[in-house]
């Protein structure tokens, strides 16, 4: 299937198909015409790496746990501690967006008041 079809099936722009190849995550083969021709189960490789990347994880990870996943020795169990370790990575995150929200709350409120006694 042409890159143009595969991303129609799969709902990822042609632009990040051809990243993942240039990246290595999937392959294709050239036609005399010089087309990308893609086989059918790189429909289930794309679909894997879009879902992995809606969850936030880079292609470096992709990368890692992809082979695996065309293997098919890529437990659900493995995808459920990635999983955990993300939204771990988030919620450490979220606590530091938290804190610098704080400091700048308290920041407004000193410069507000240092306005106040300036008047």
């Amino acid at each position: 299937m042409r890159i143009s079809e595969l991303s129609a099936t799969t709902q990822v722009s042609v632009h990040r198909l051809r990243r993942y190849e240039a990246a290595g995550l999937i392959a294709s083969q050239r036609l005399p015409n010089g087309y990308r021709d893609y086989d059918e189960k790189t429909v289930r490789h794309v679909v894997f790496i879009a879902m992995s990347r809606q969850m936030g994880f880079s292609l470096p990870f992709i990368g890692e746990y992809l082979p695996r996943y065309k293997t098919g020795k890529l437990s659900a169990q493995d995808m459920v501690e990635a999983i955990l370790v993300r939204v771990a990575e988030i919620d450490q995150l979220m606590t530091e967006q938290q804190a610098l929200r704080k400091k700048l709350m308290d920041h407004i409120g000193w410069f507000k008041t240092h306005a106040r006694r300036k008047q």
